[in-house]
């Protein structure tokens, strides 16, 4: 099996979140990563440090789906399909929360002069219990080297 190339990358990641009665939450976060395609899927790897807790973010996304998957301290499974509900979870050290994910909005944009840059947004609604616990919206943006 060949392995596929991979460039690194600089990656912006904006988190806003909105939850029922509260002001939005902004969380920025810089990183470099790594950047492969395979097929019509981009794939971009980068380390998370979130209140102490170190994870390995794997986000893989298309034009029709994506996926977010961390690893380490946190674990961490949220799919994507747009108009749709999709079952995830989030483990932490006090267990196991079930989750479903409604993506409201997505889209990805690639640089037209096919170097390792764009952008990838997503909304969605977060649902524990069949309750929406928040409308988080993720803004990726990329960009070649390190």
């Amino acid at each position: 099996m060949t392995q596929l190339p991979t460039a690194p990358i600089k990656l912006k990641l904006i988190t806003t979140i909105t939850q029922p009665d509260e002001k939005p939450e902004v969380i920025e976060l810089w990183s470099t990563g790594t950047i492969m395609r395979k097929r019509d899927q981009v794939y971009i790897q980068y380390e998370e440090v979130l209140e102490e807790h170190k994870m390995k973010t794997t986000l893989r996304f298309g034009h029709t789906d994506a996926i977010i998957m961390r690893n380490g301290d946190i674990k961490m499974r949220l799919p994507f399909v747009l108009d749709a509900l999709q079952r995830g979870h989030y483990e932490a050290a006090f267990g196991t929360i079930p989750l479903l994910t409604h993506t409201k909005k997505m889209t990805f944009k690639e640089a037209a002069d096919g170097s390792n840059n764009g952008e990838f947004f997503i909304q969605y609604d977060m649902i524990i219990d069949d309750k929406i616990v928040g409308d988080y919206q993720l803004e990726f943006t990329y960009s070649e080297g390190i």
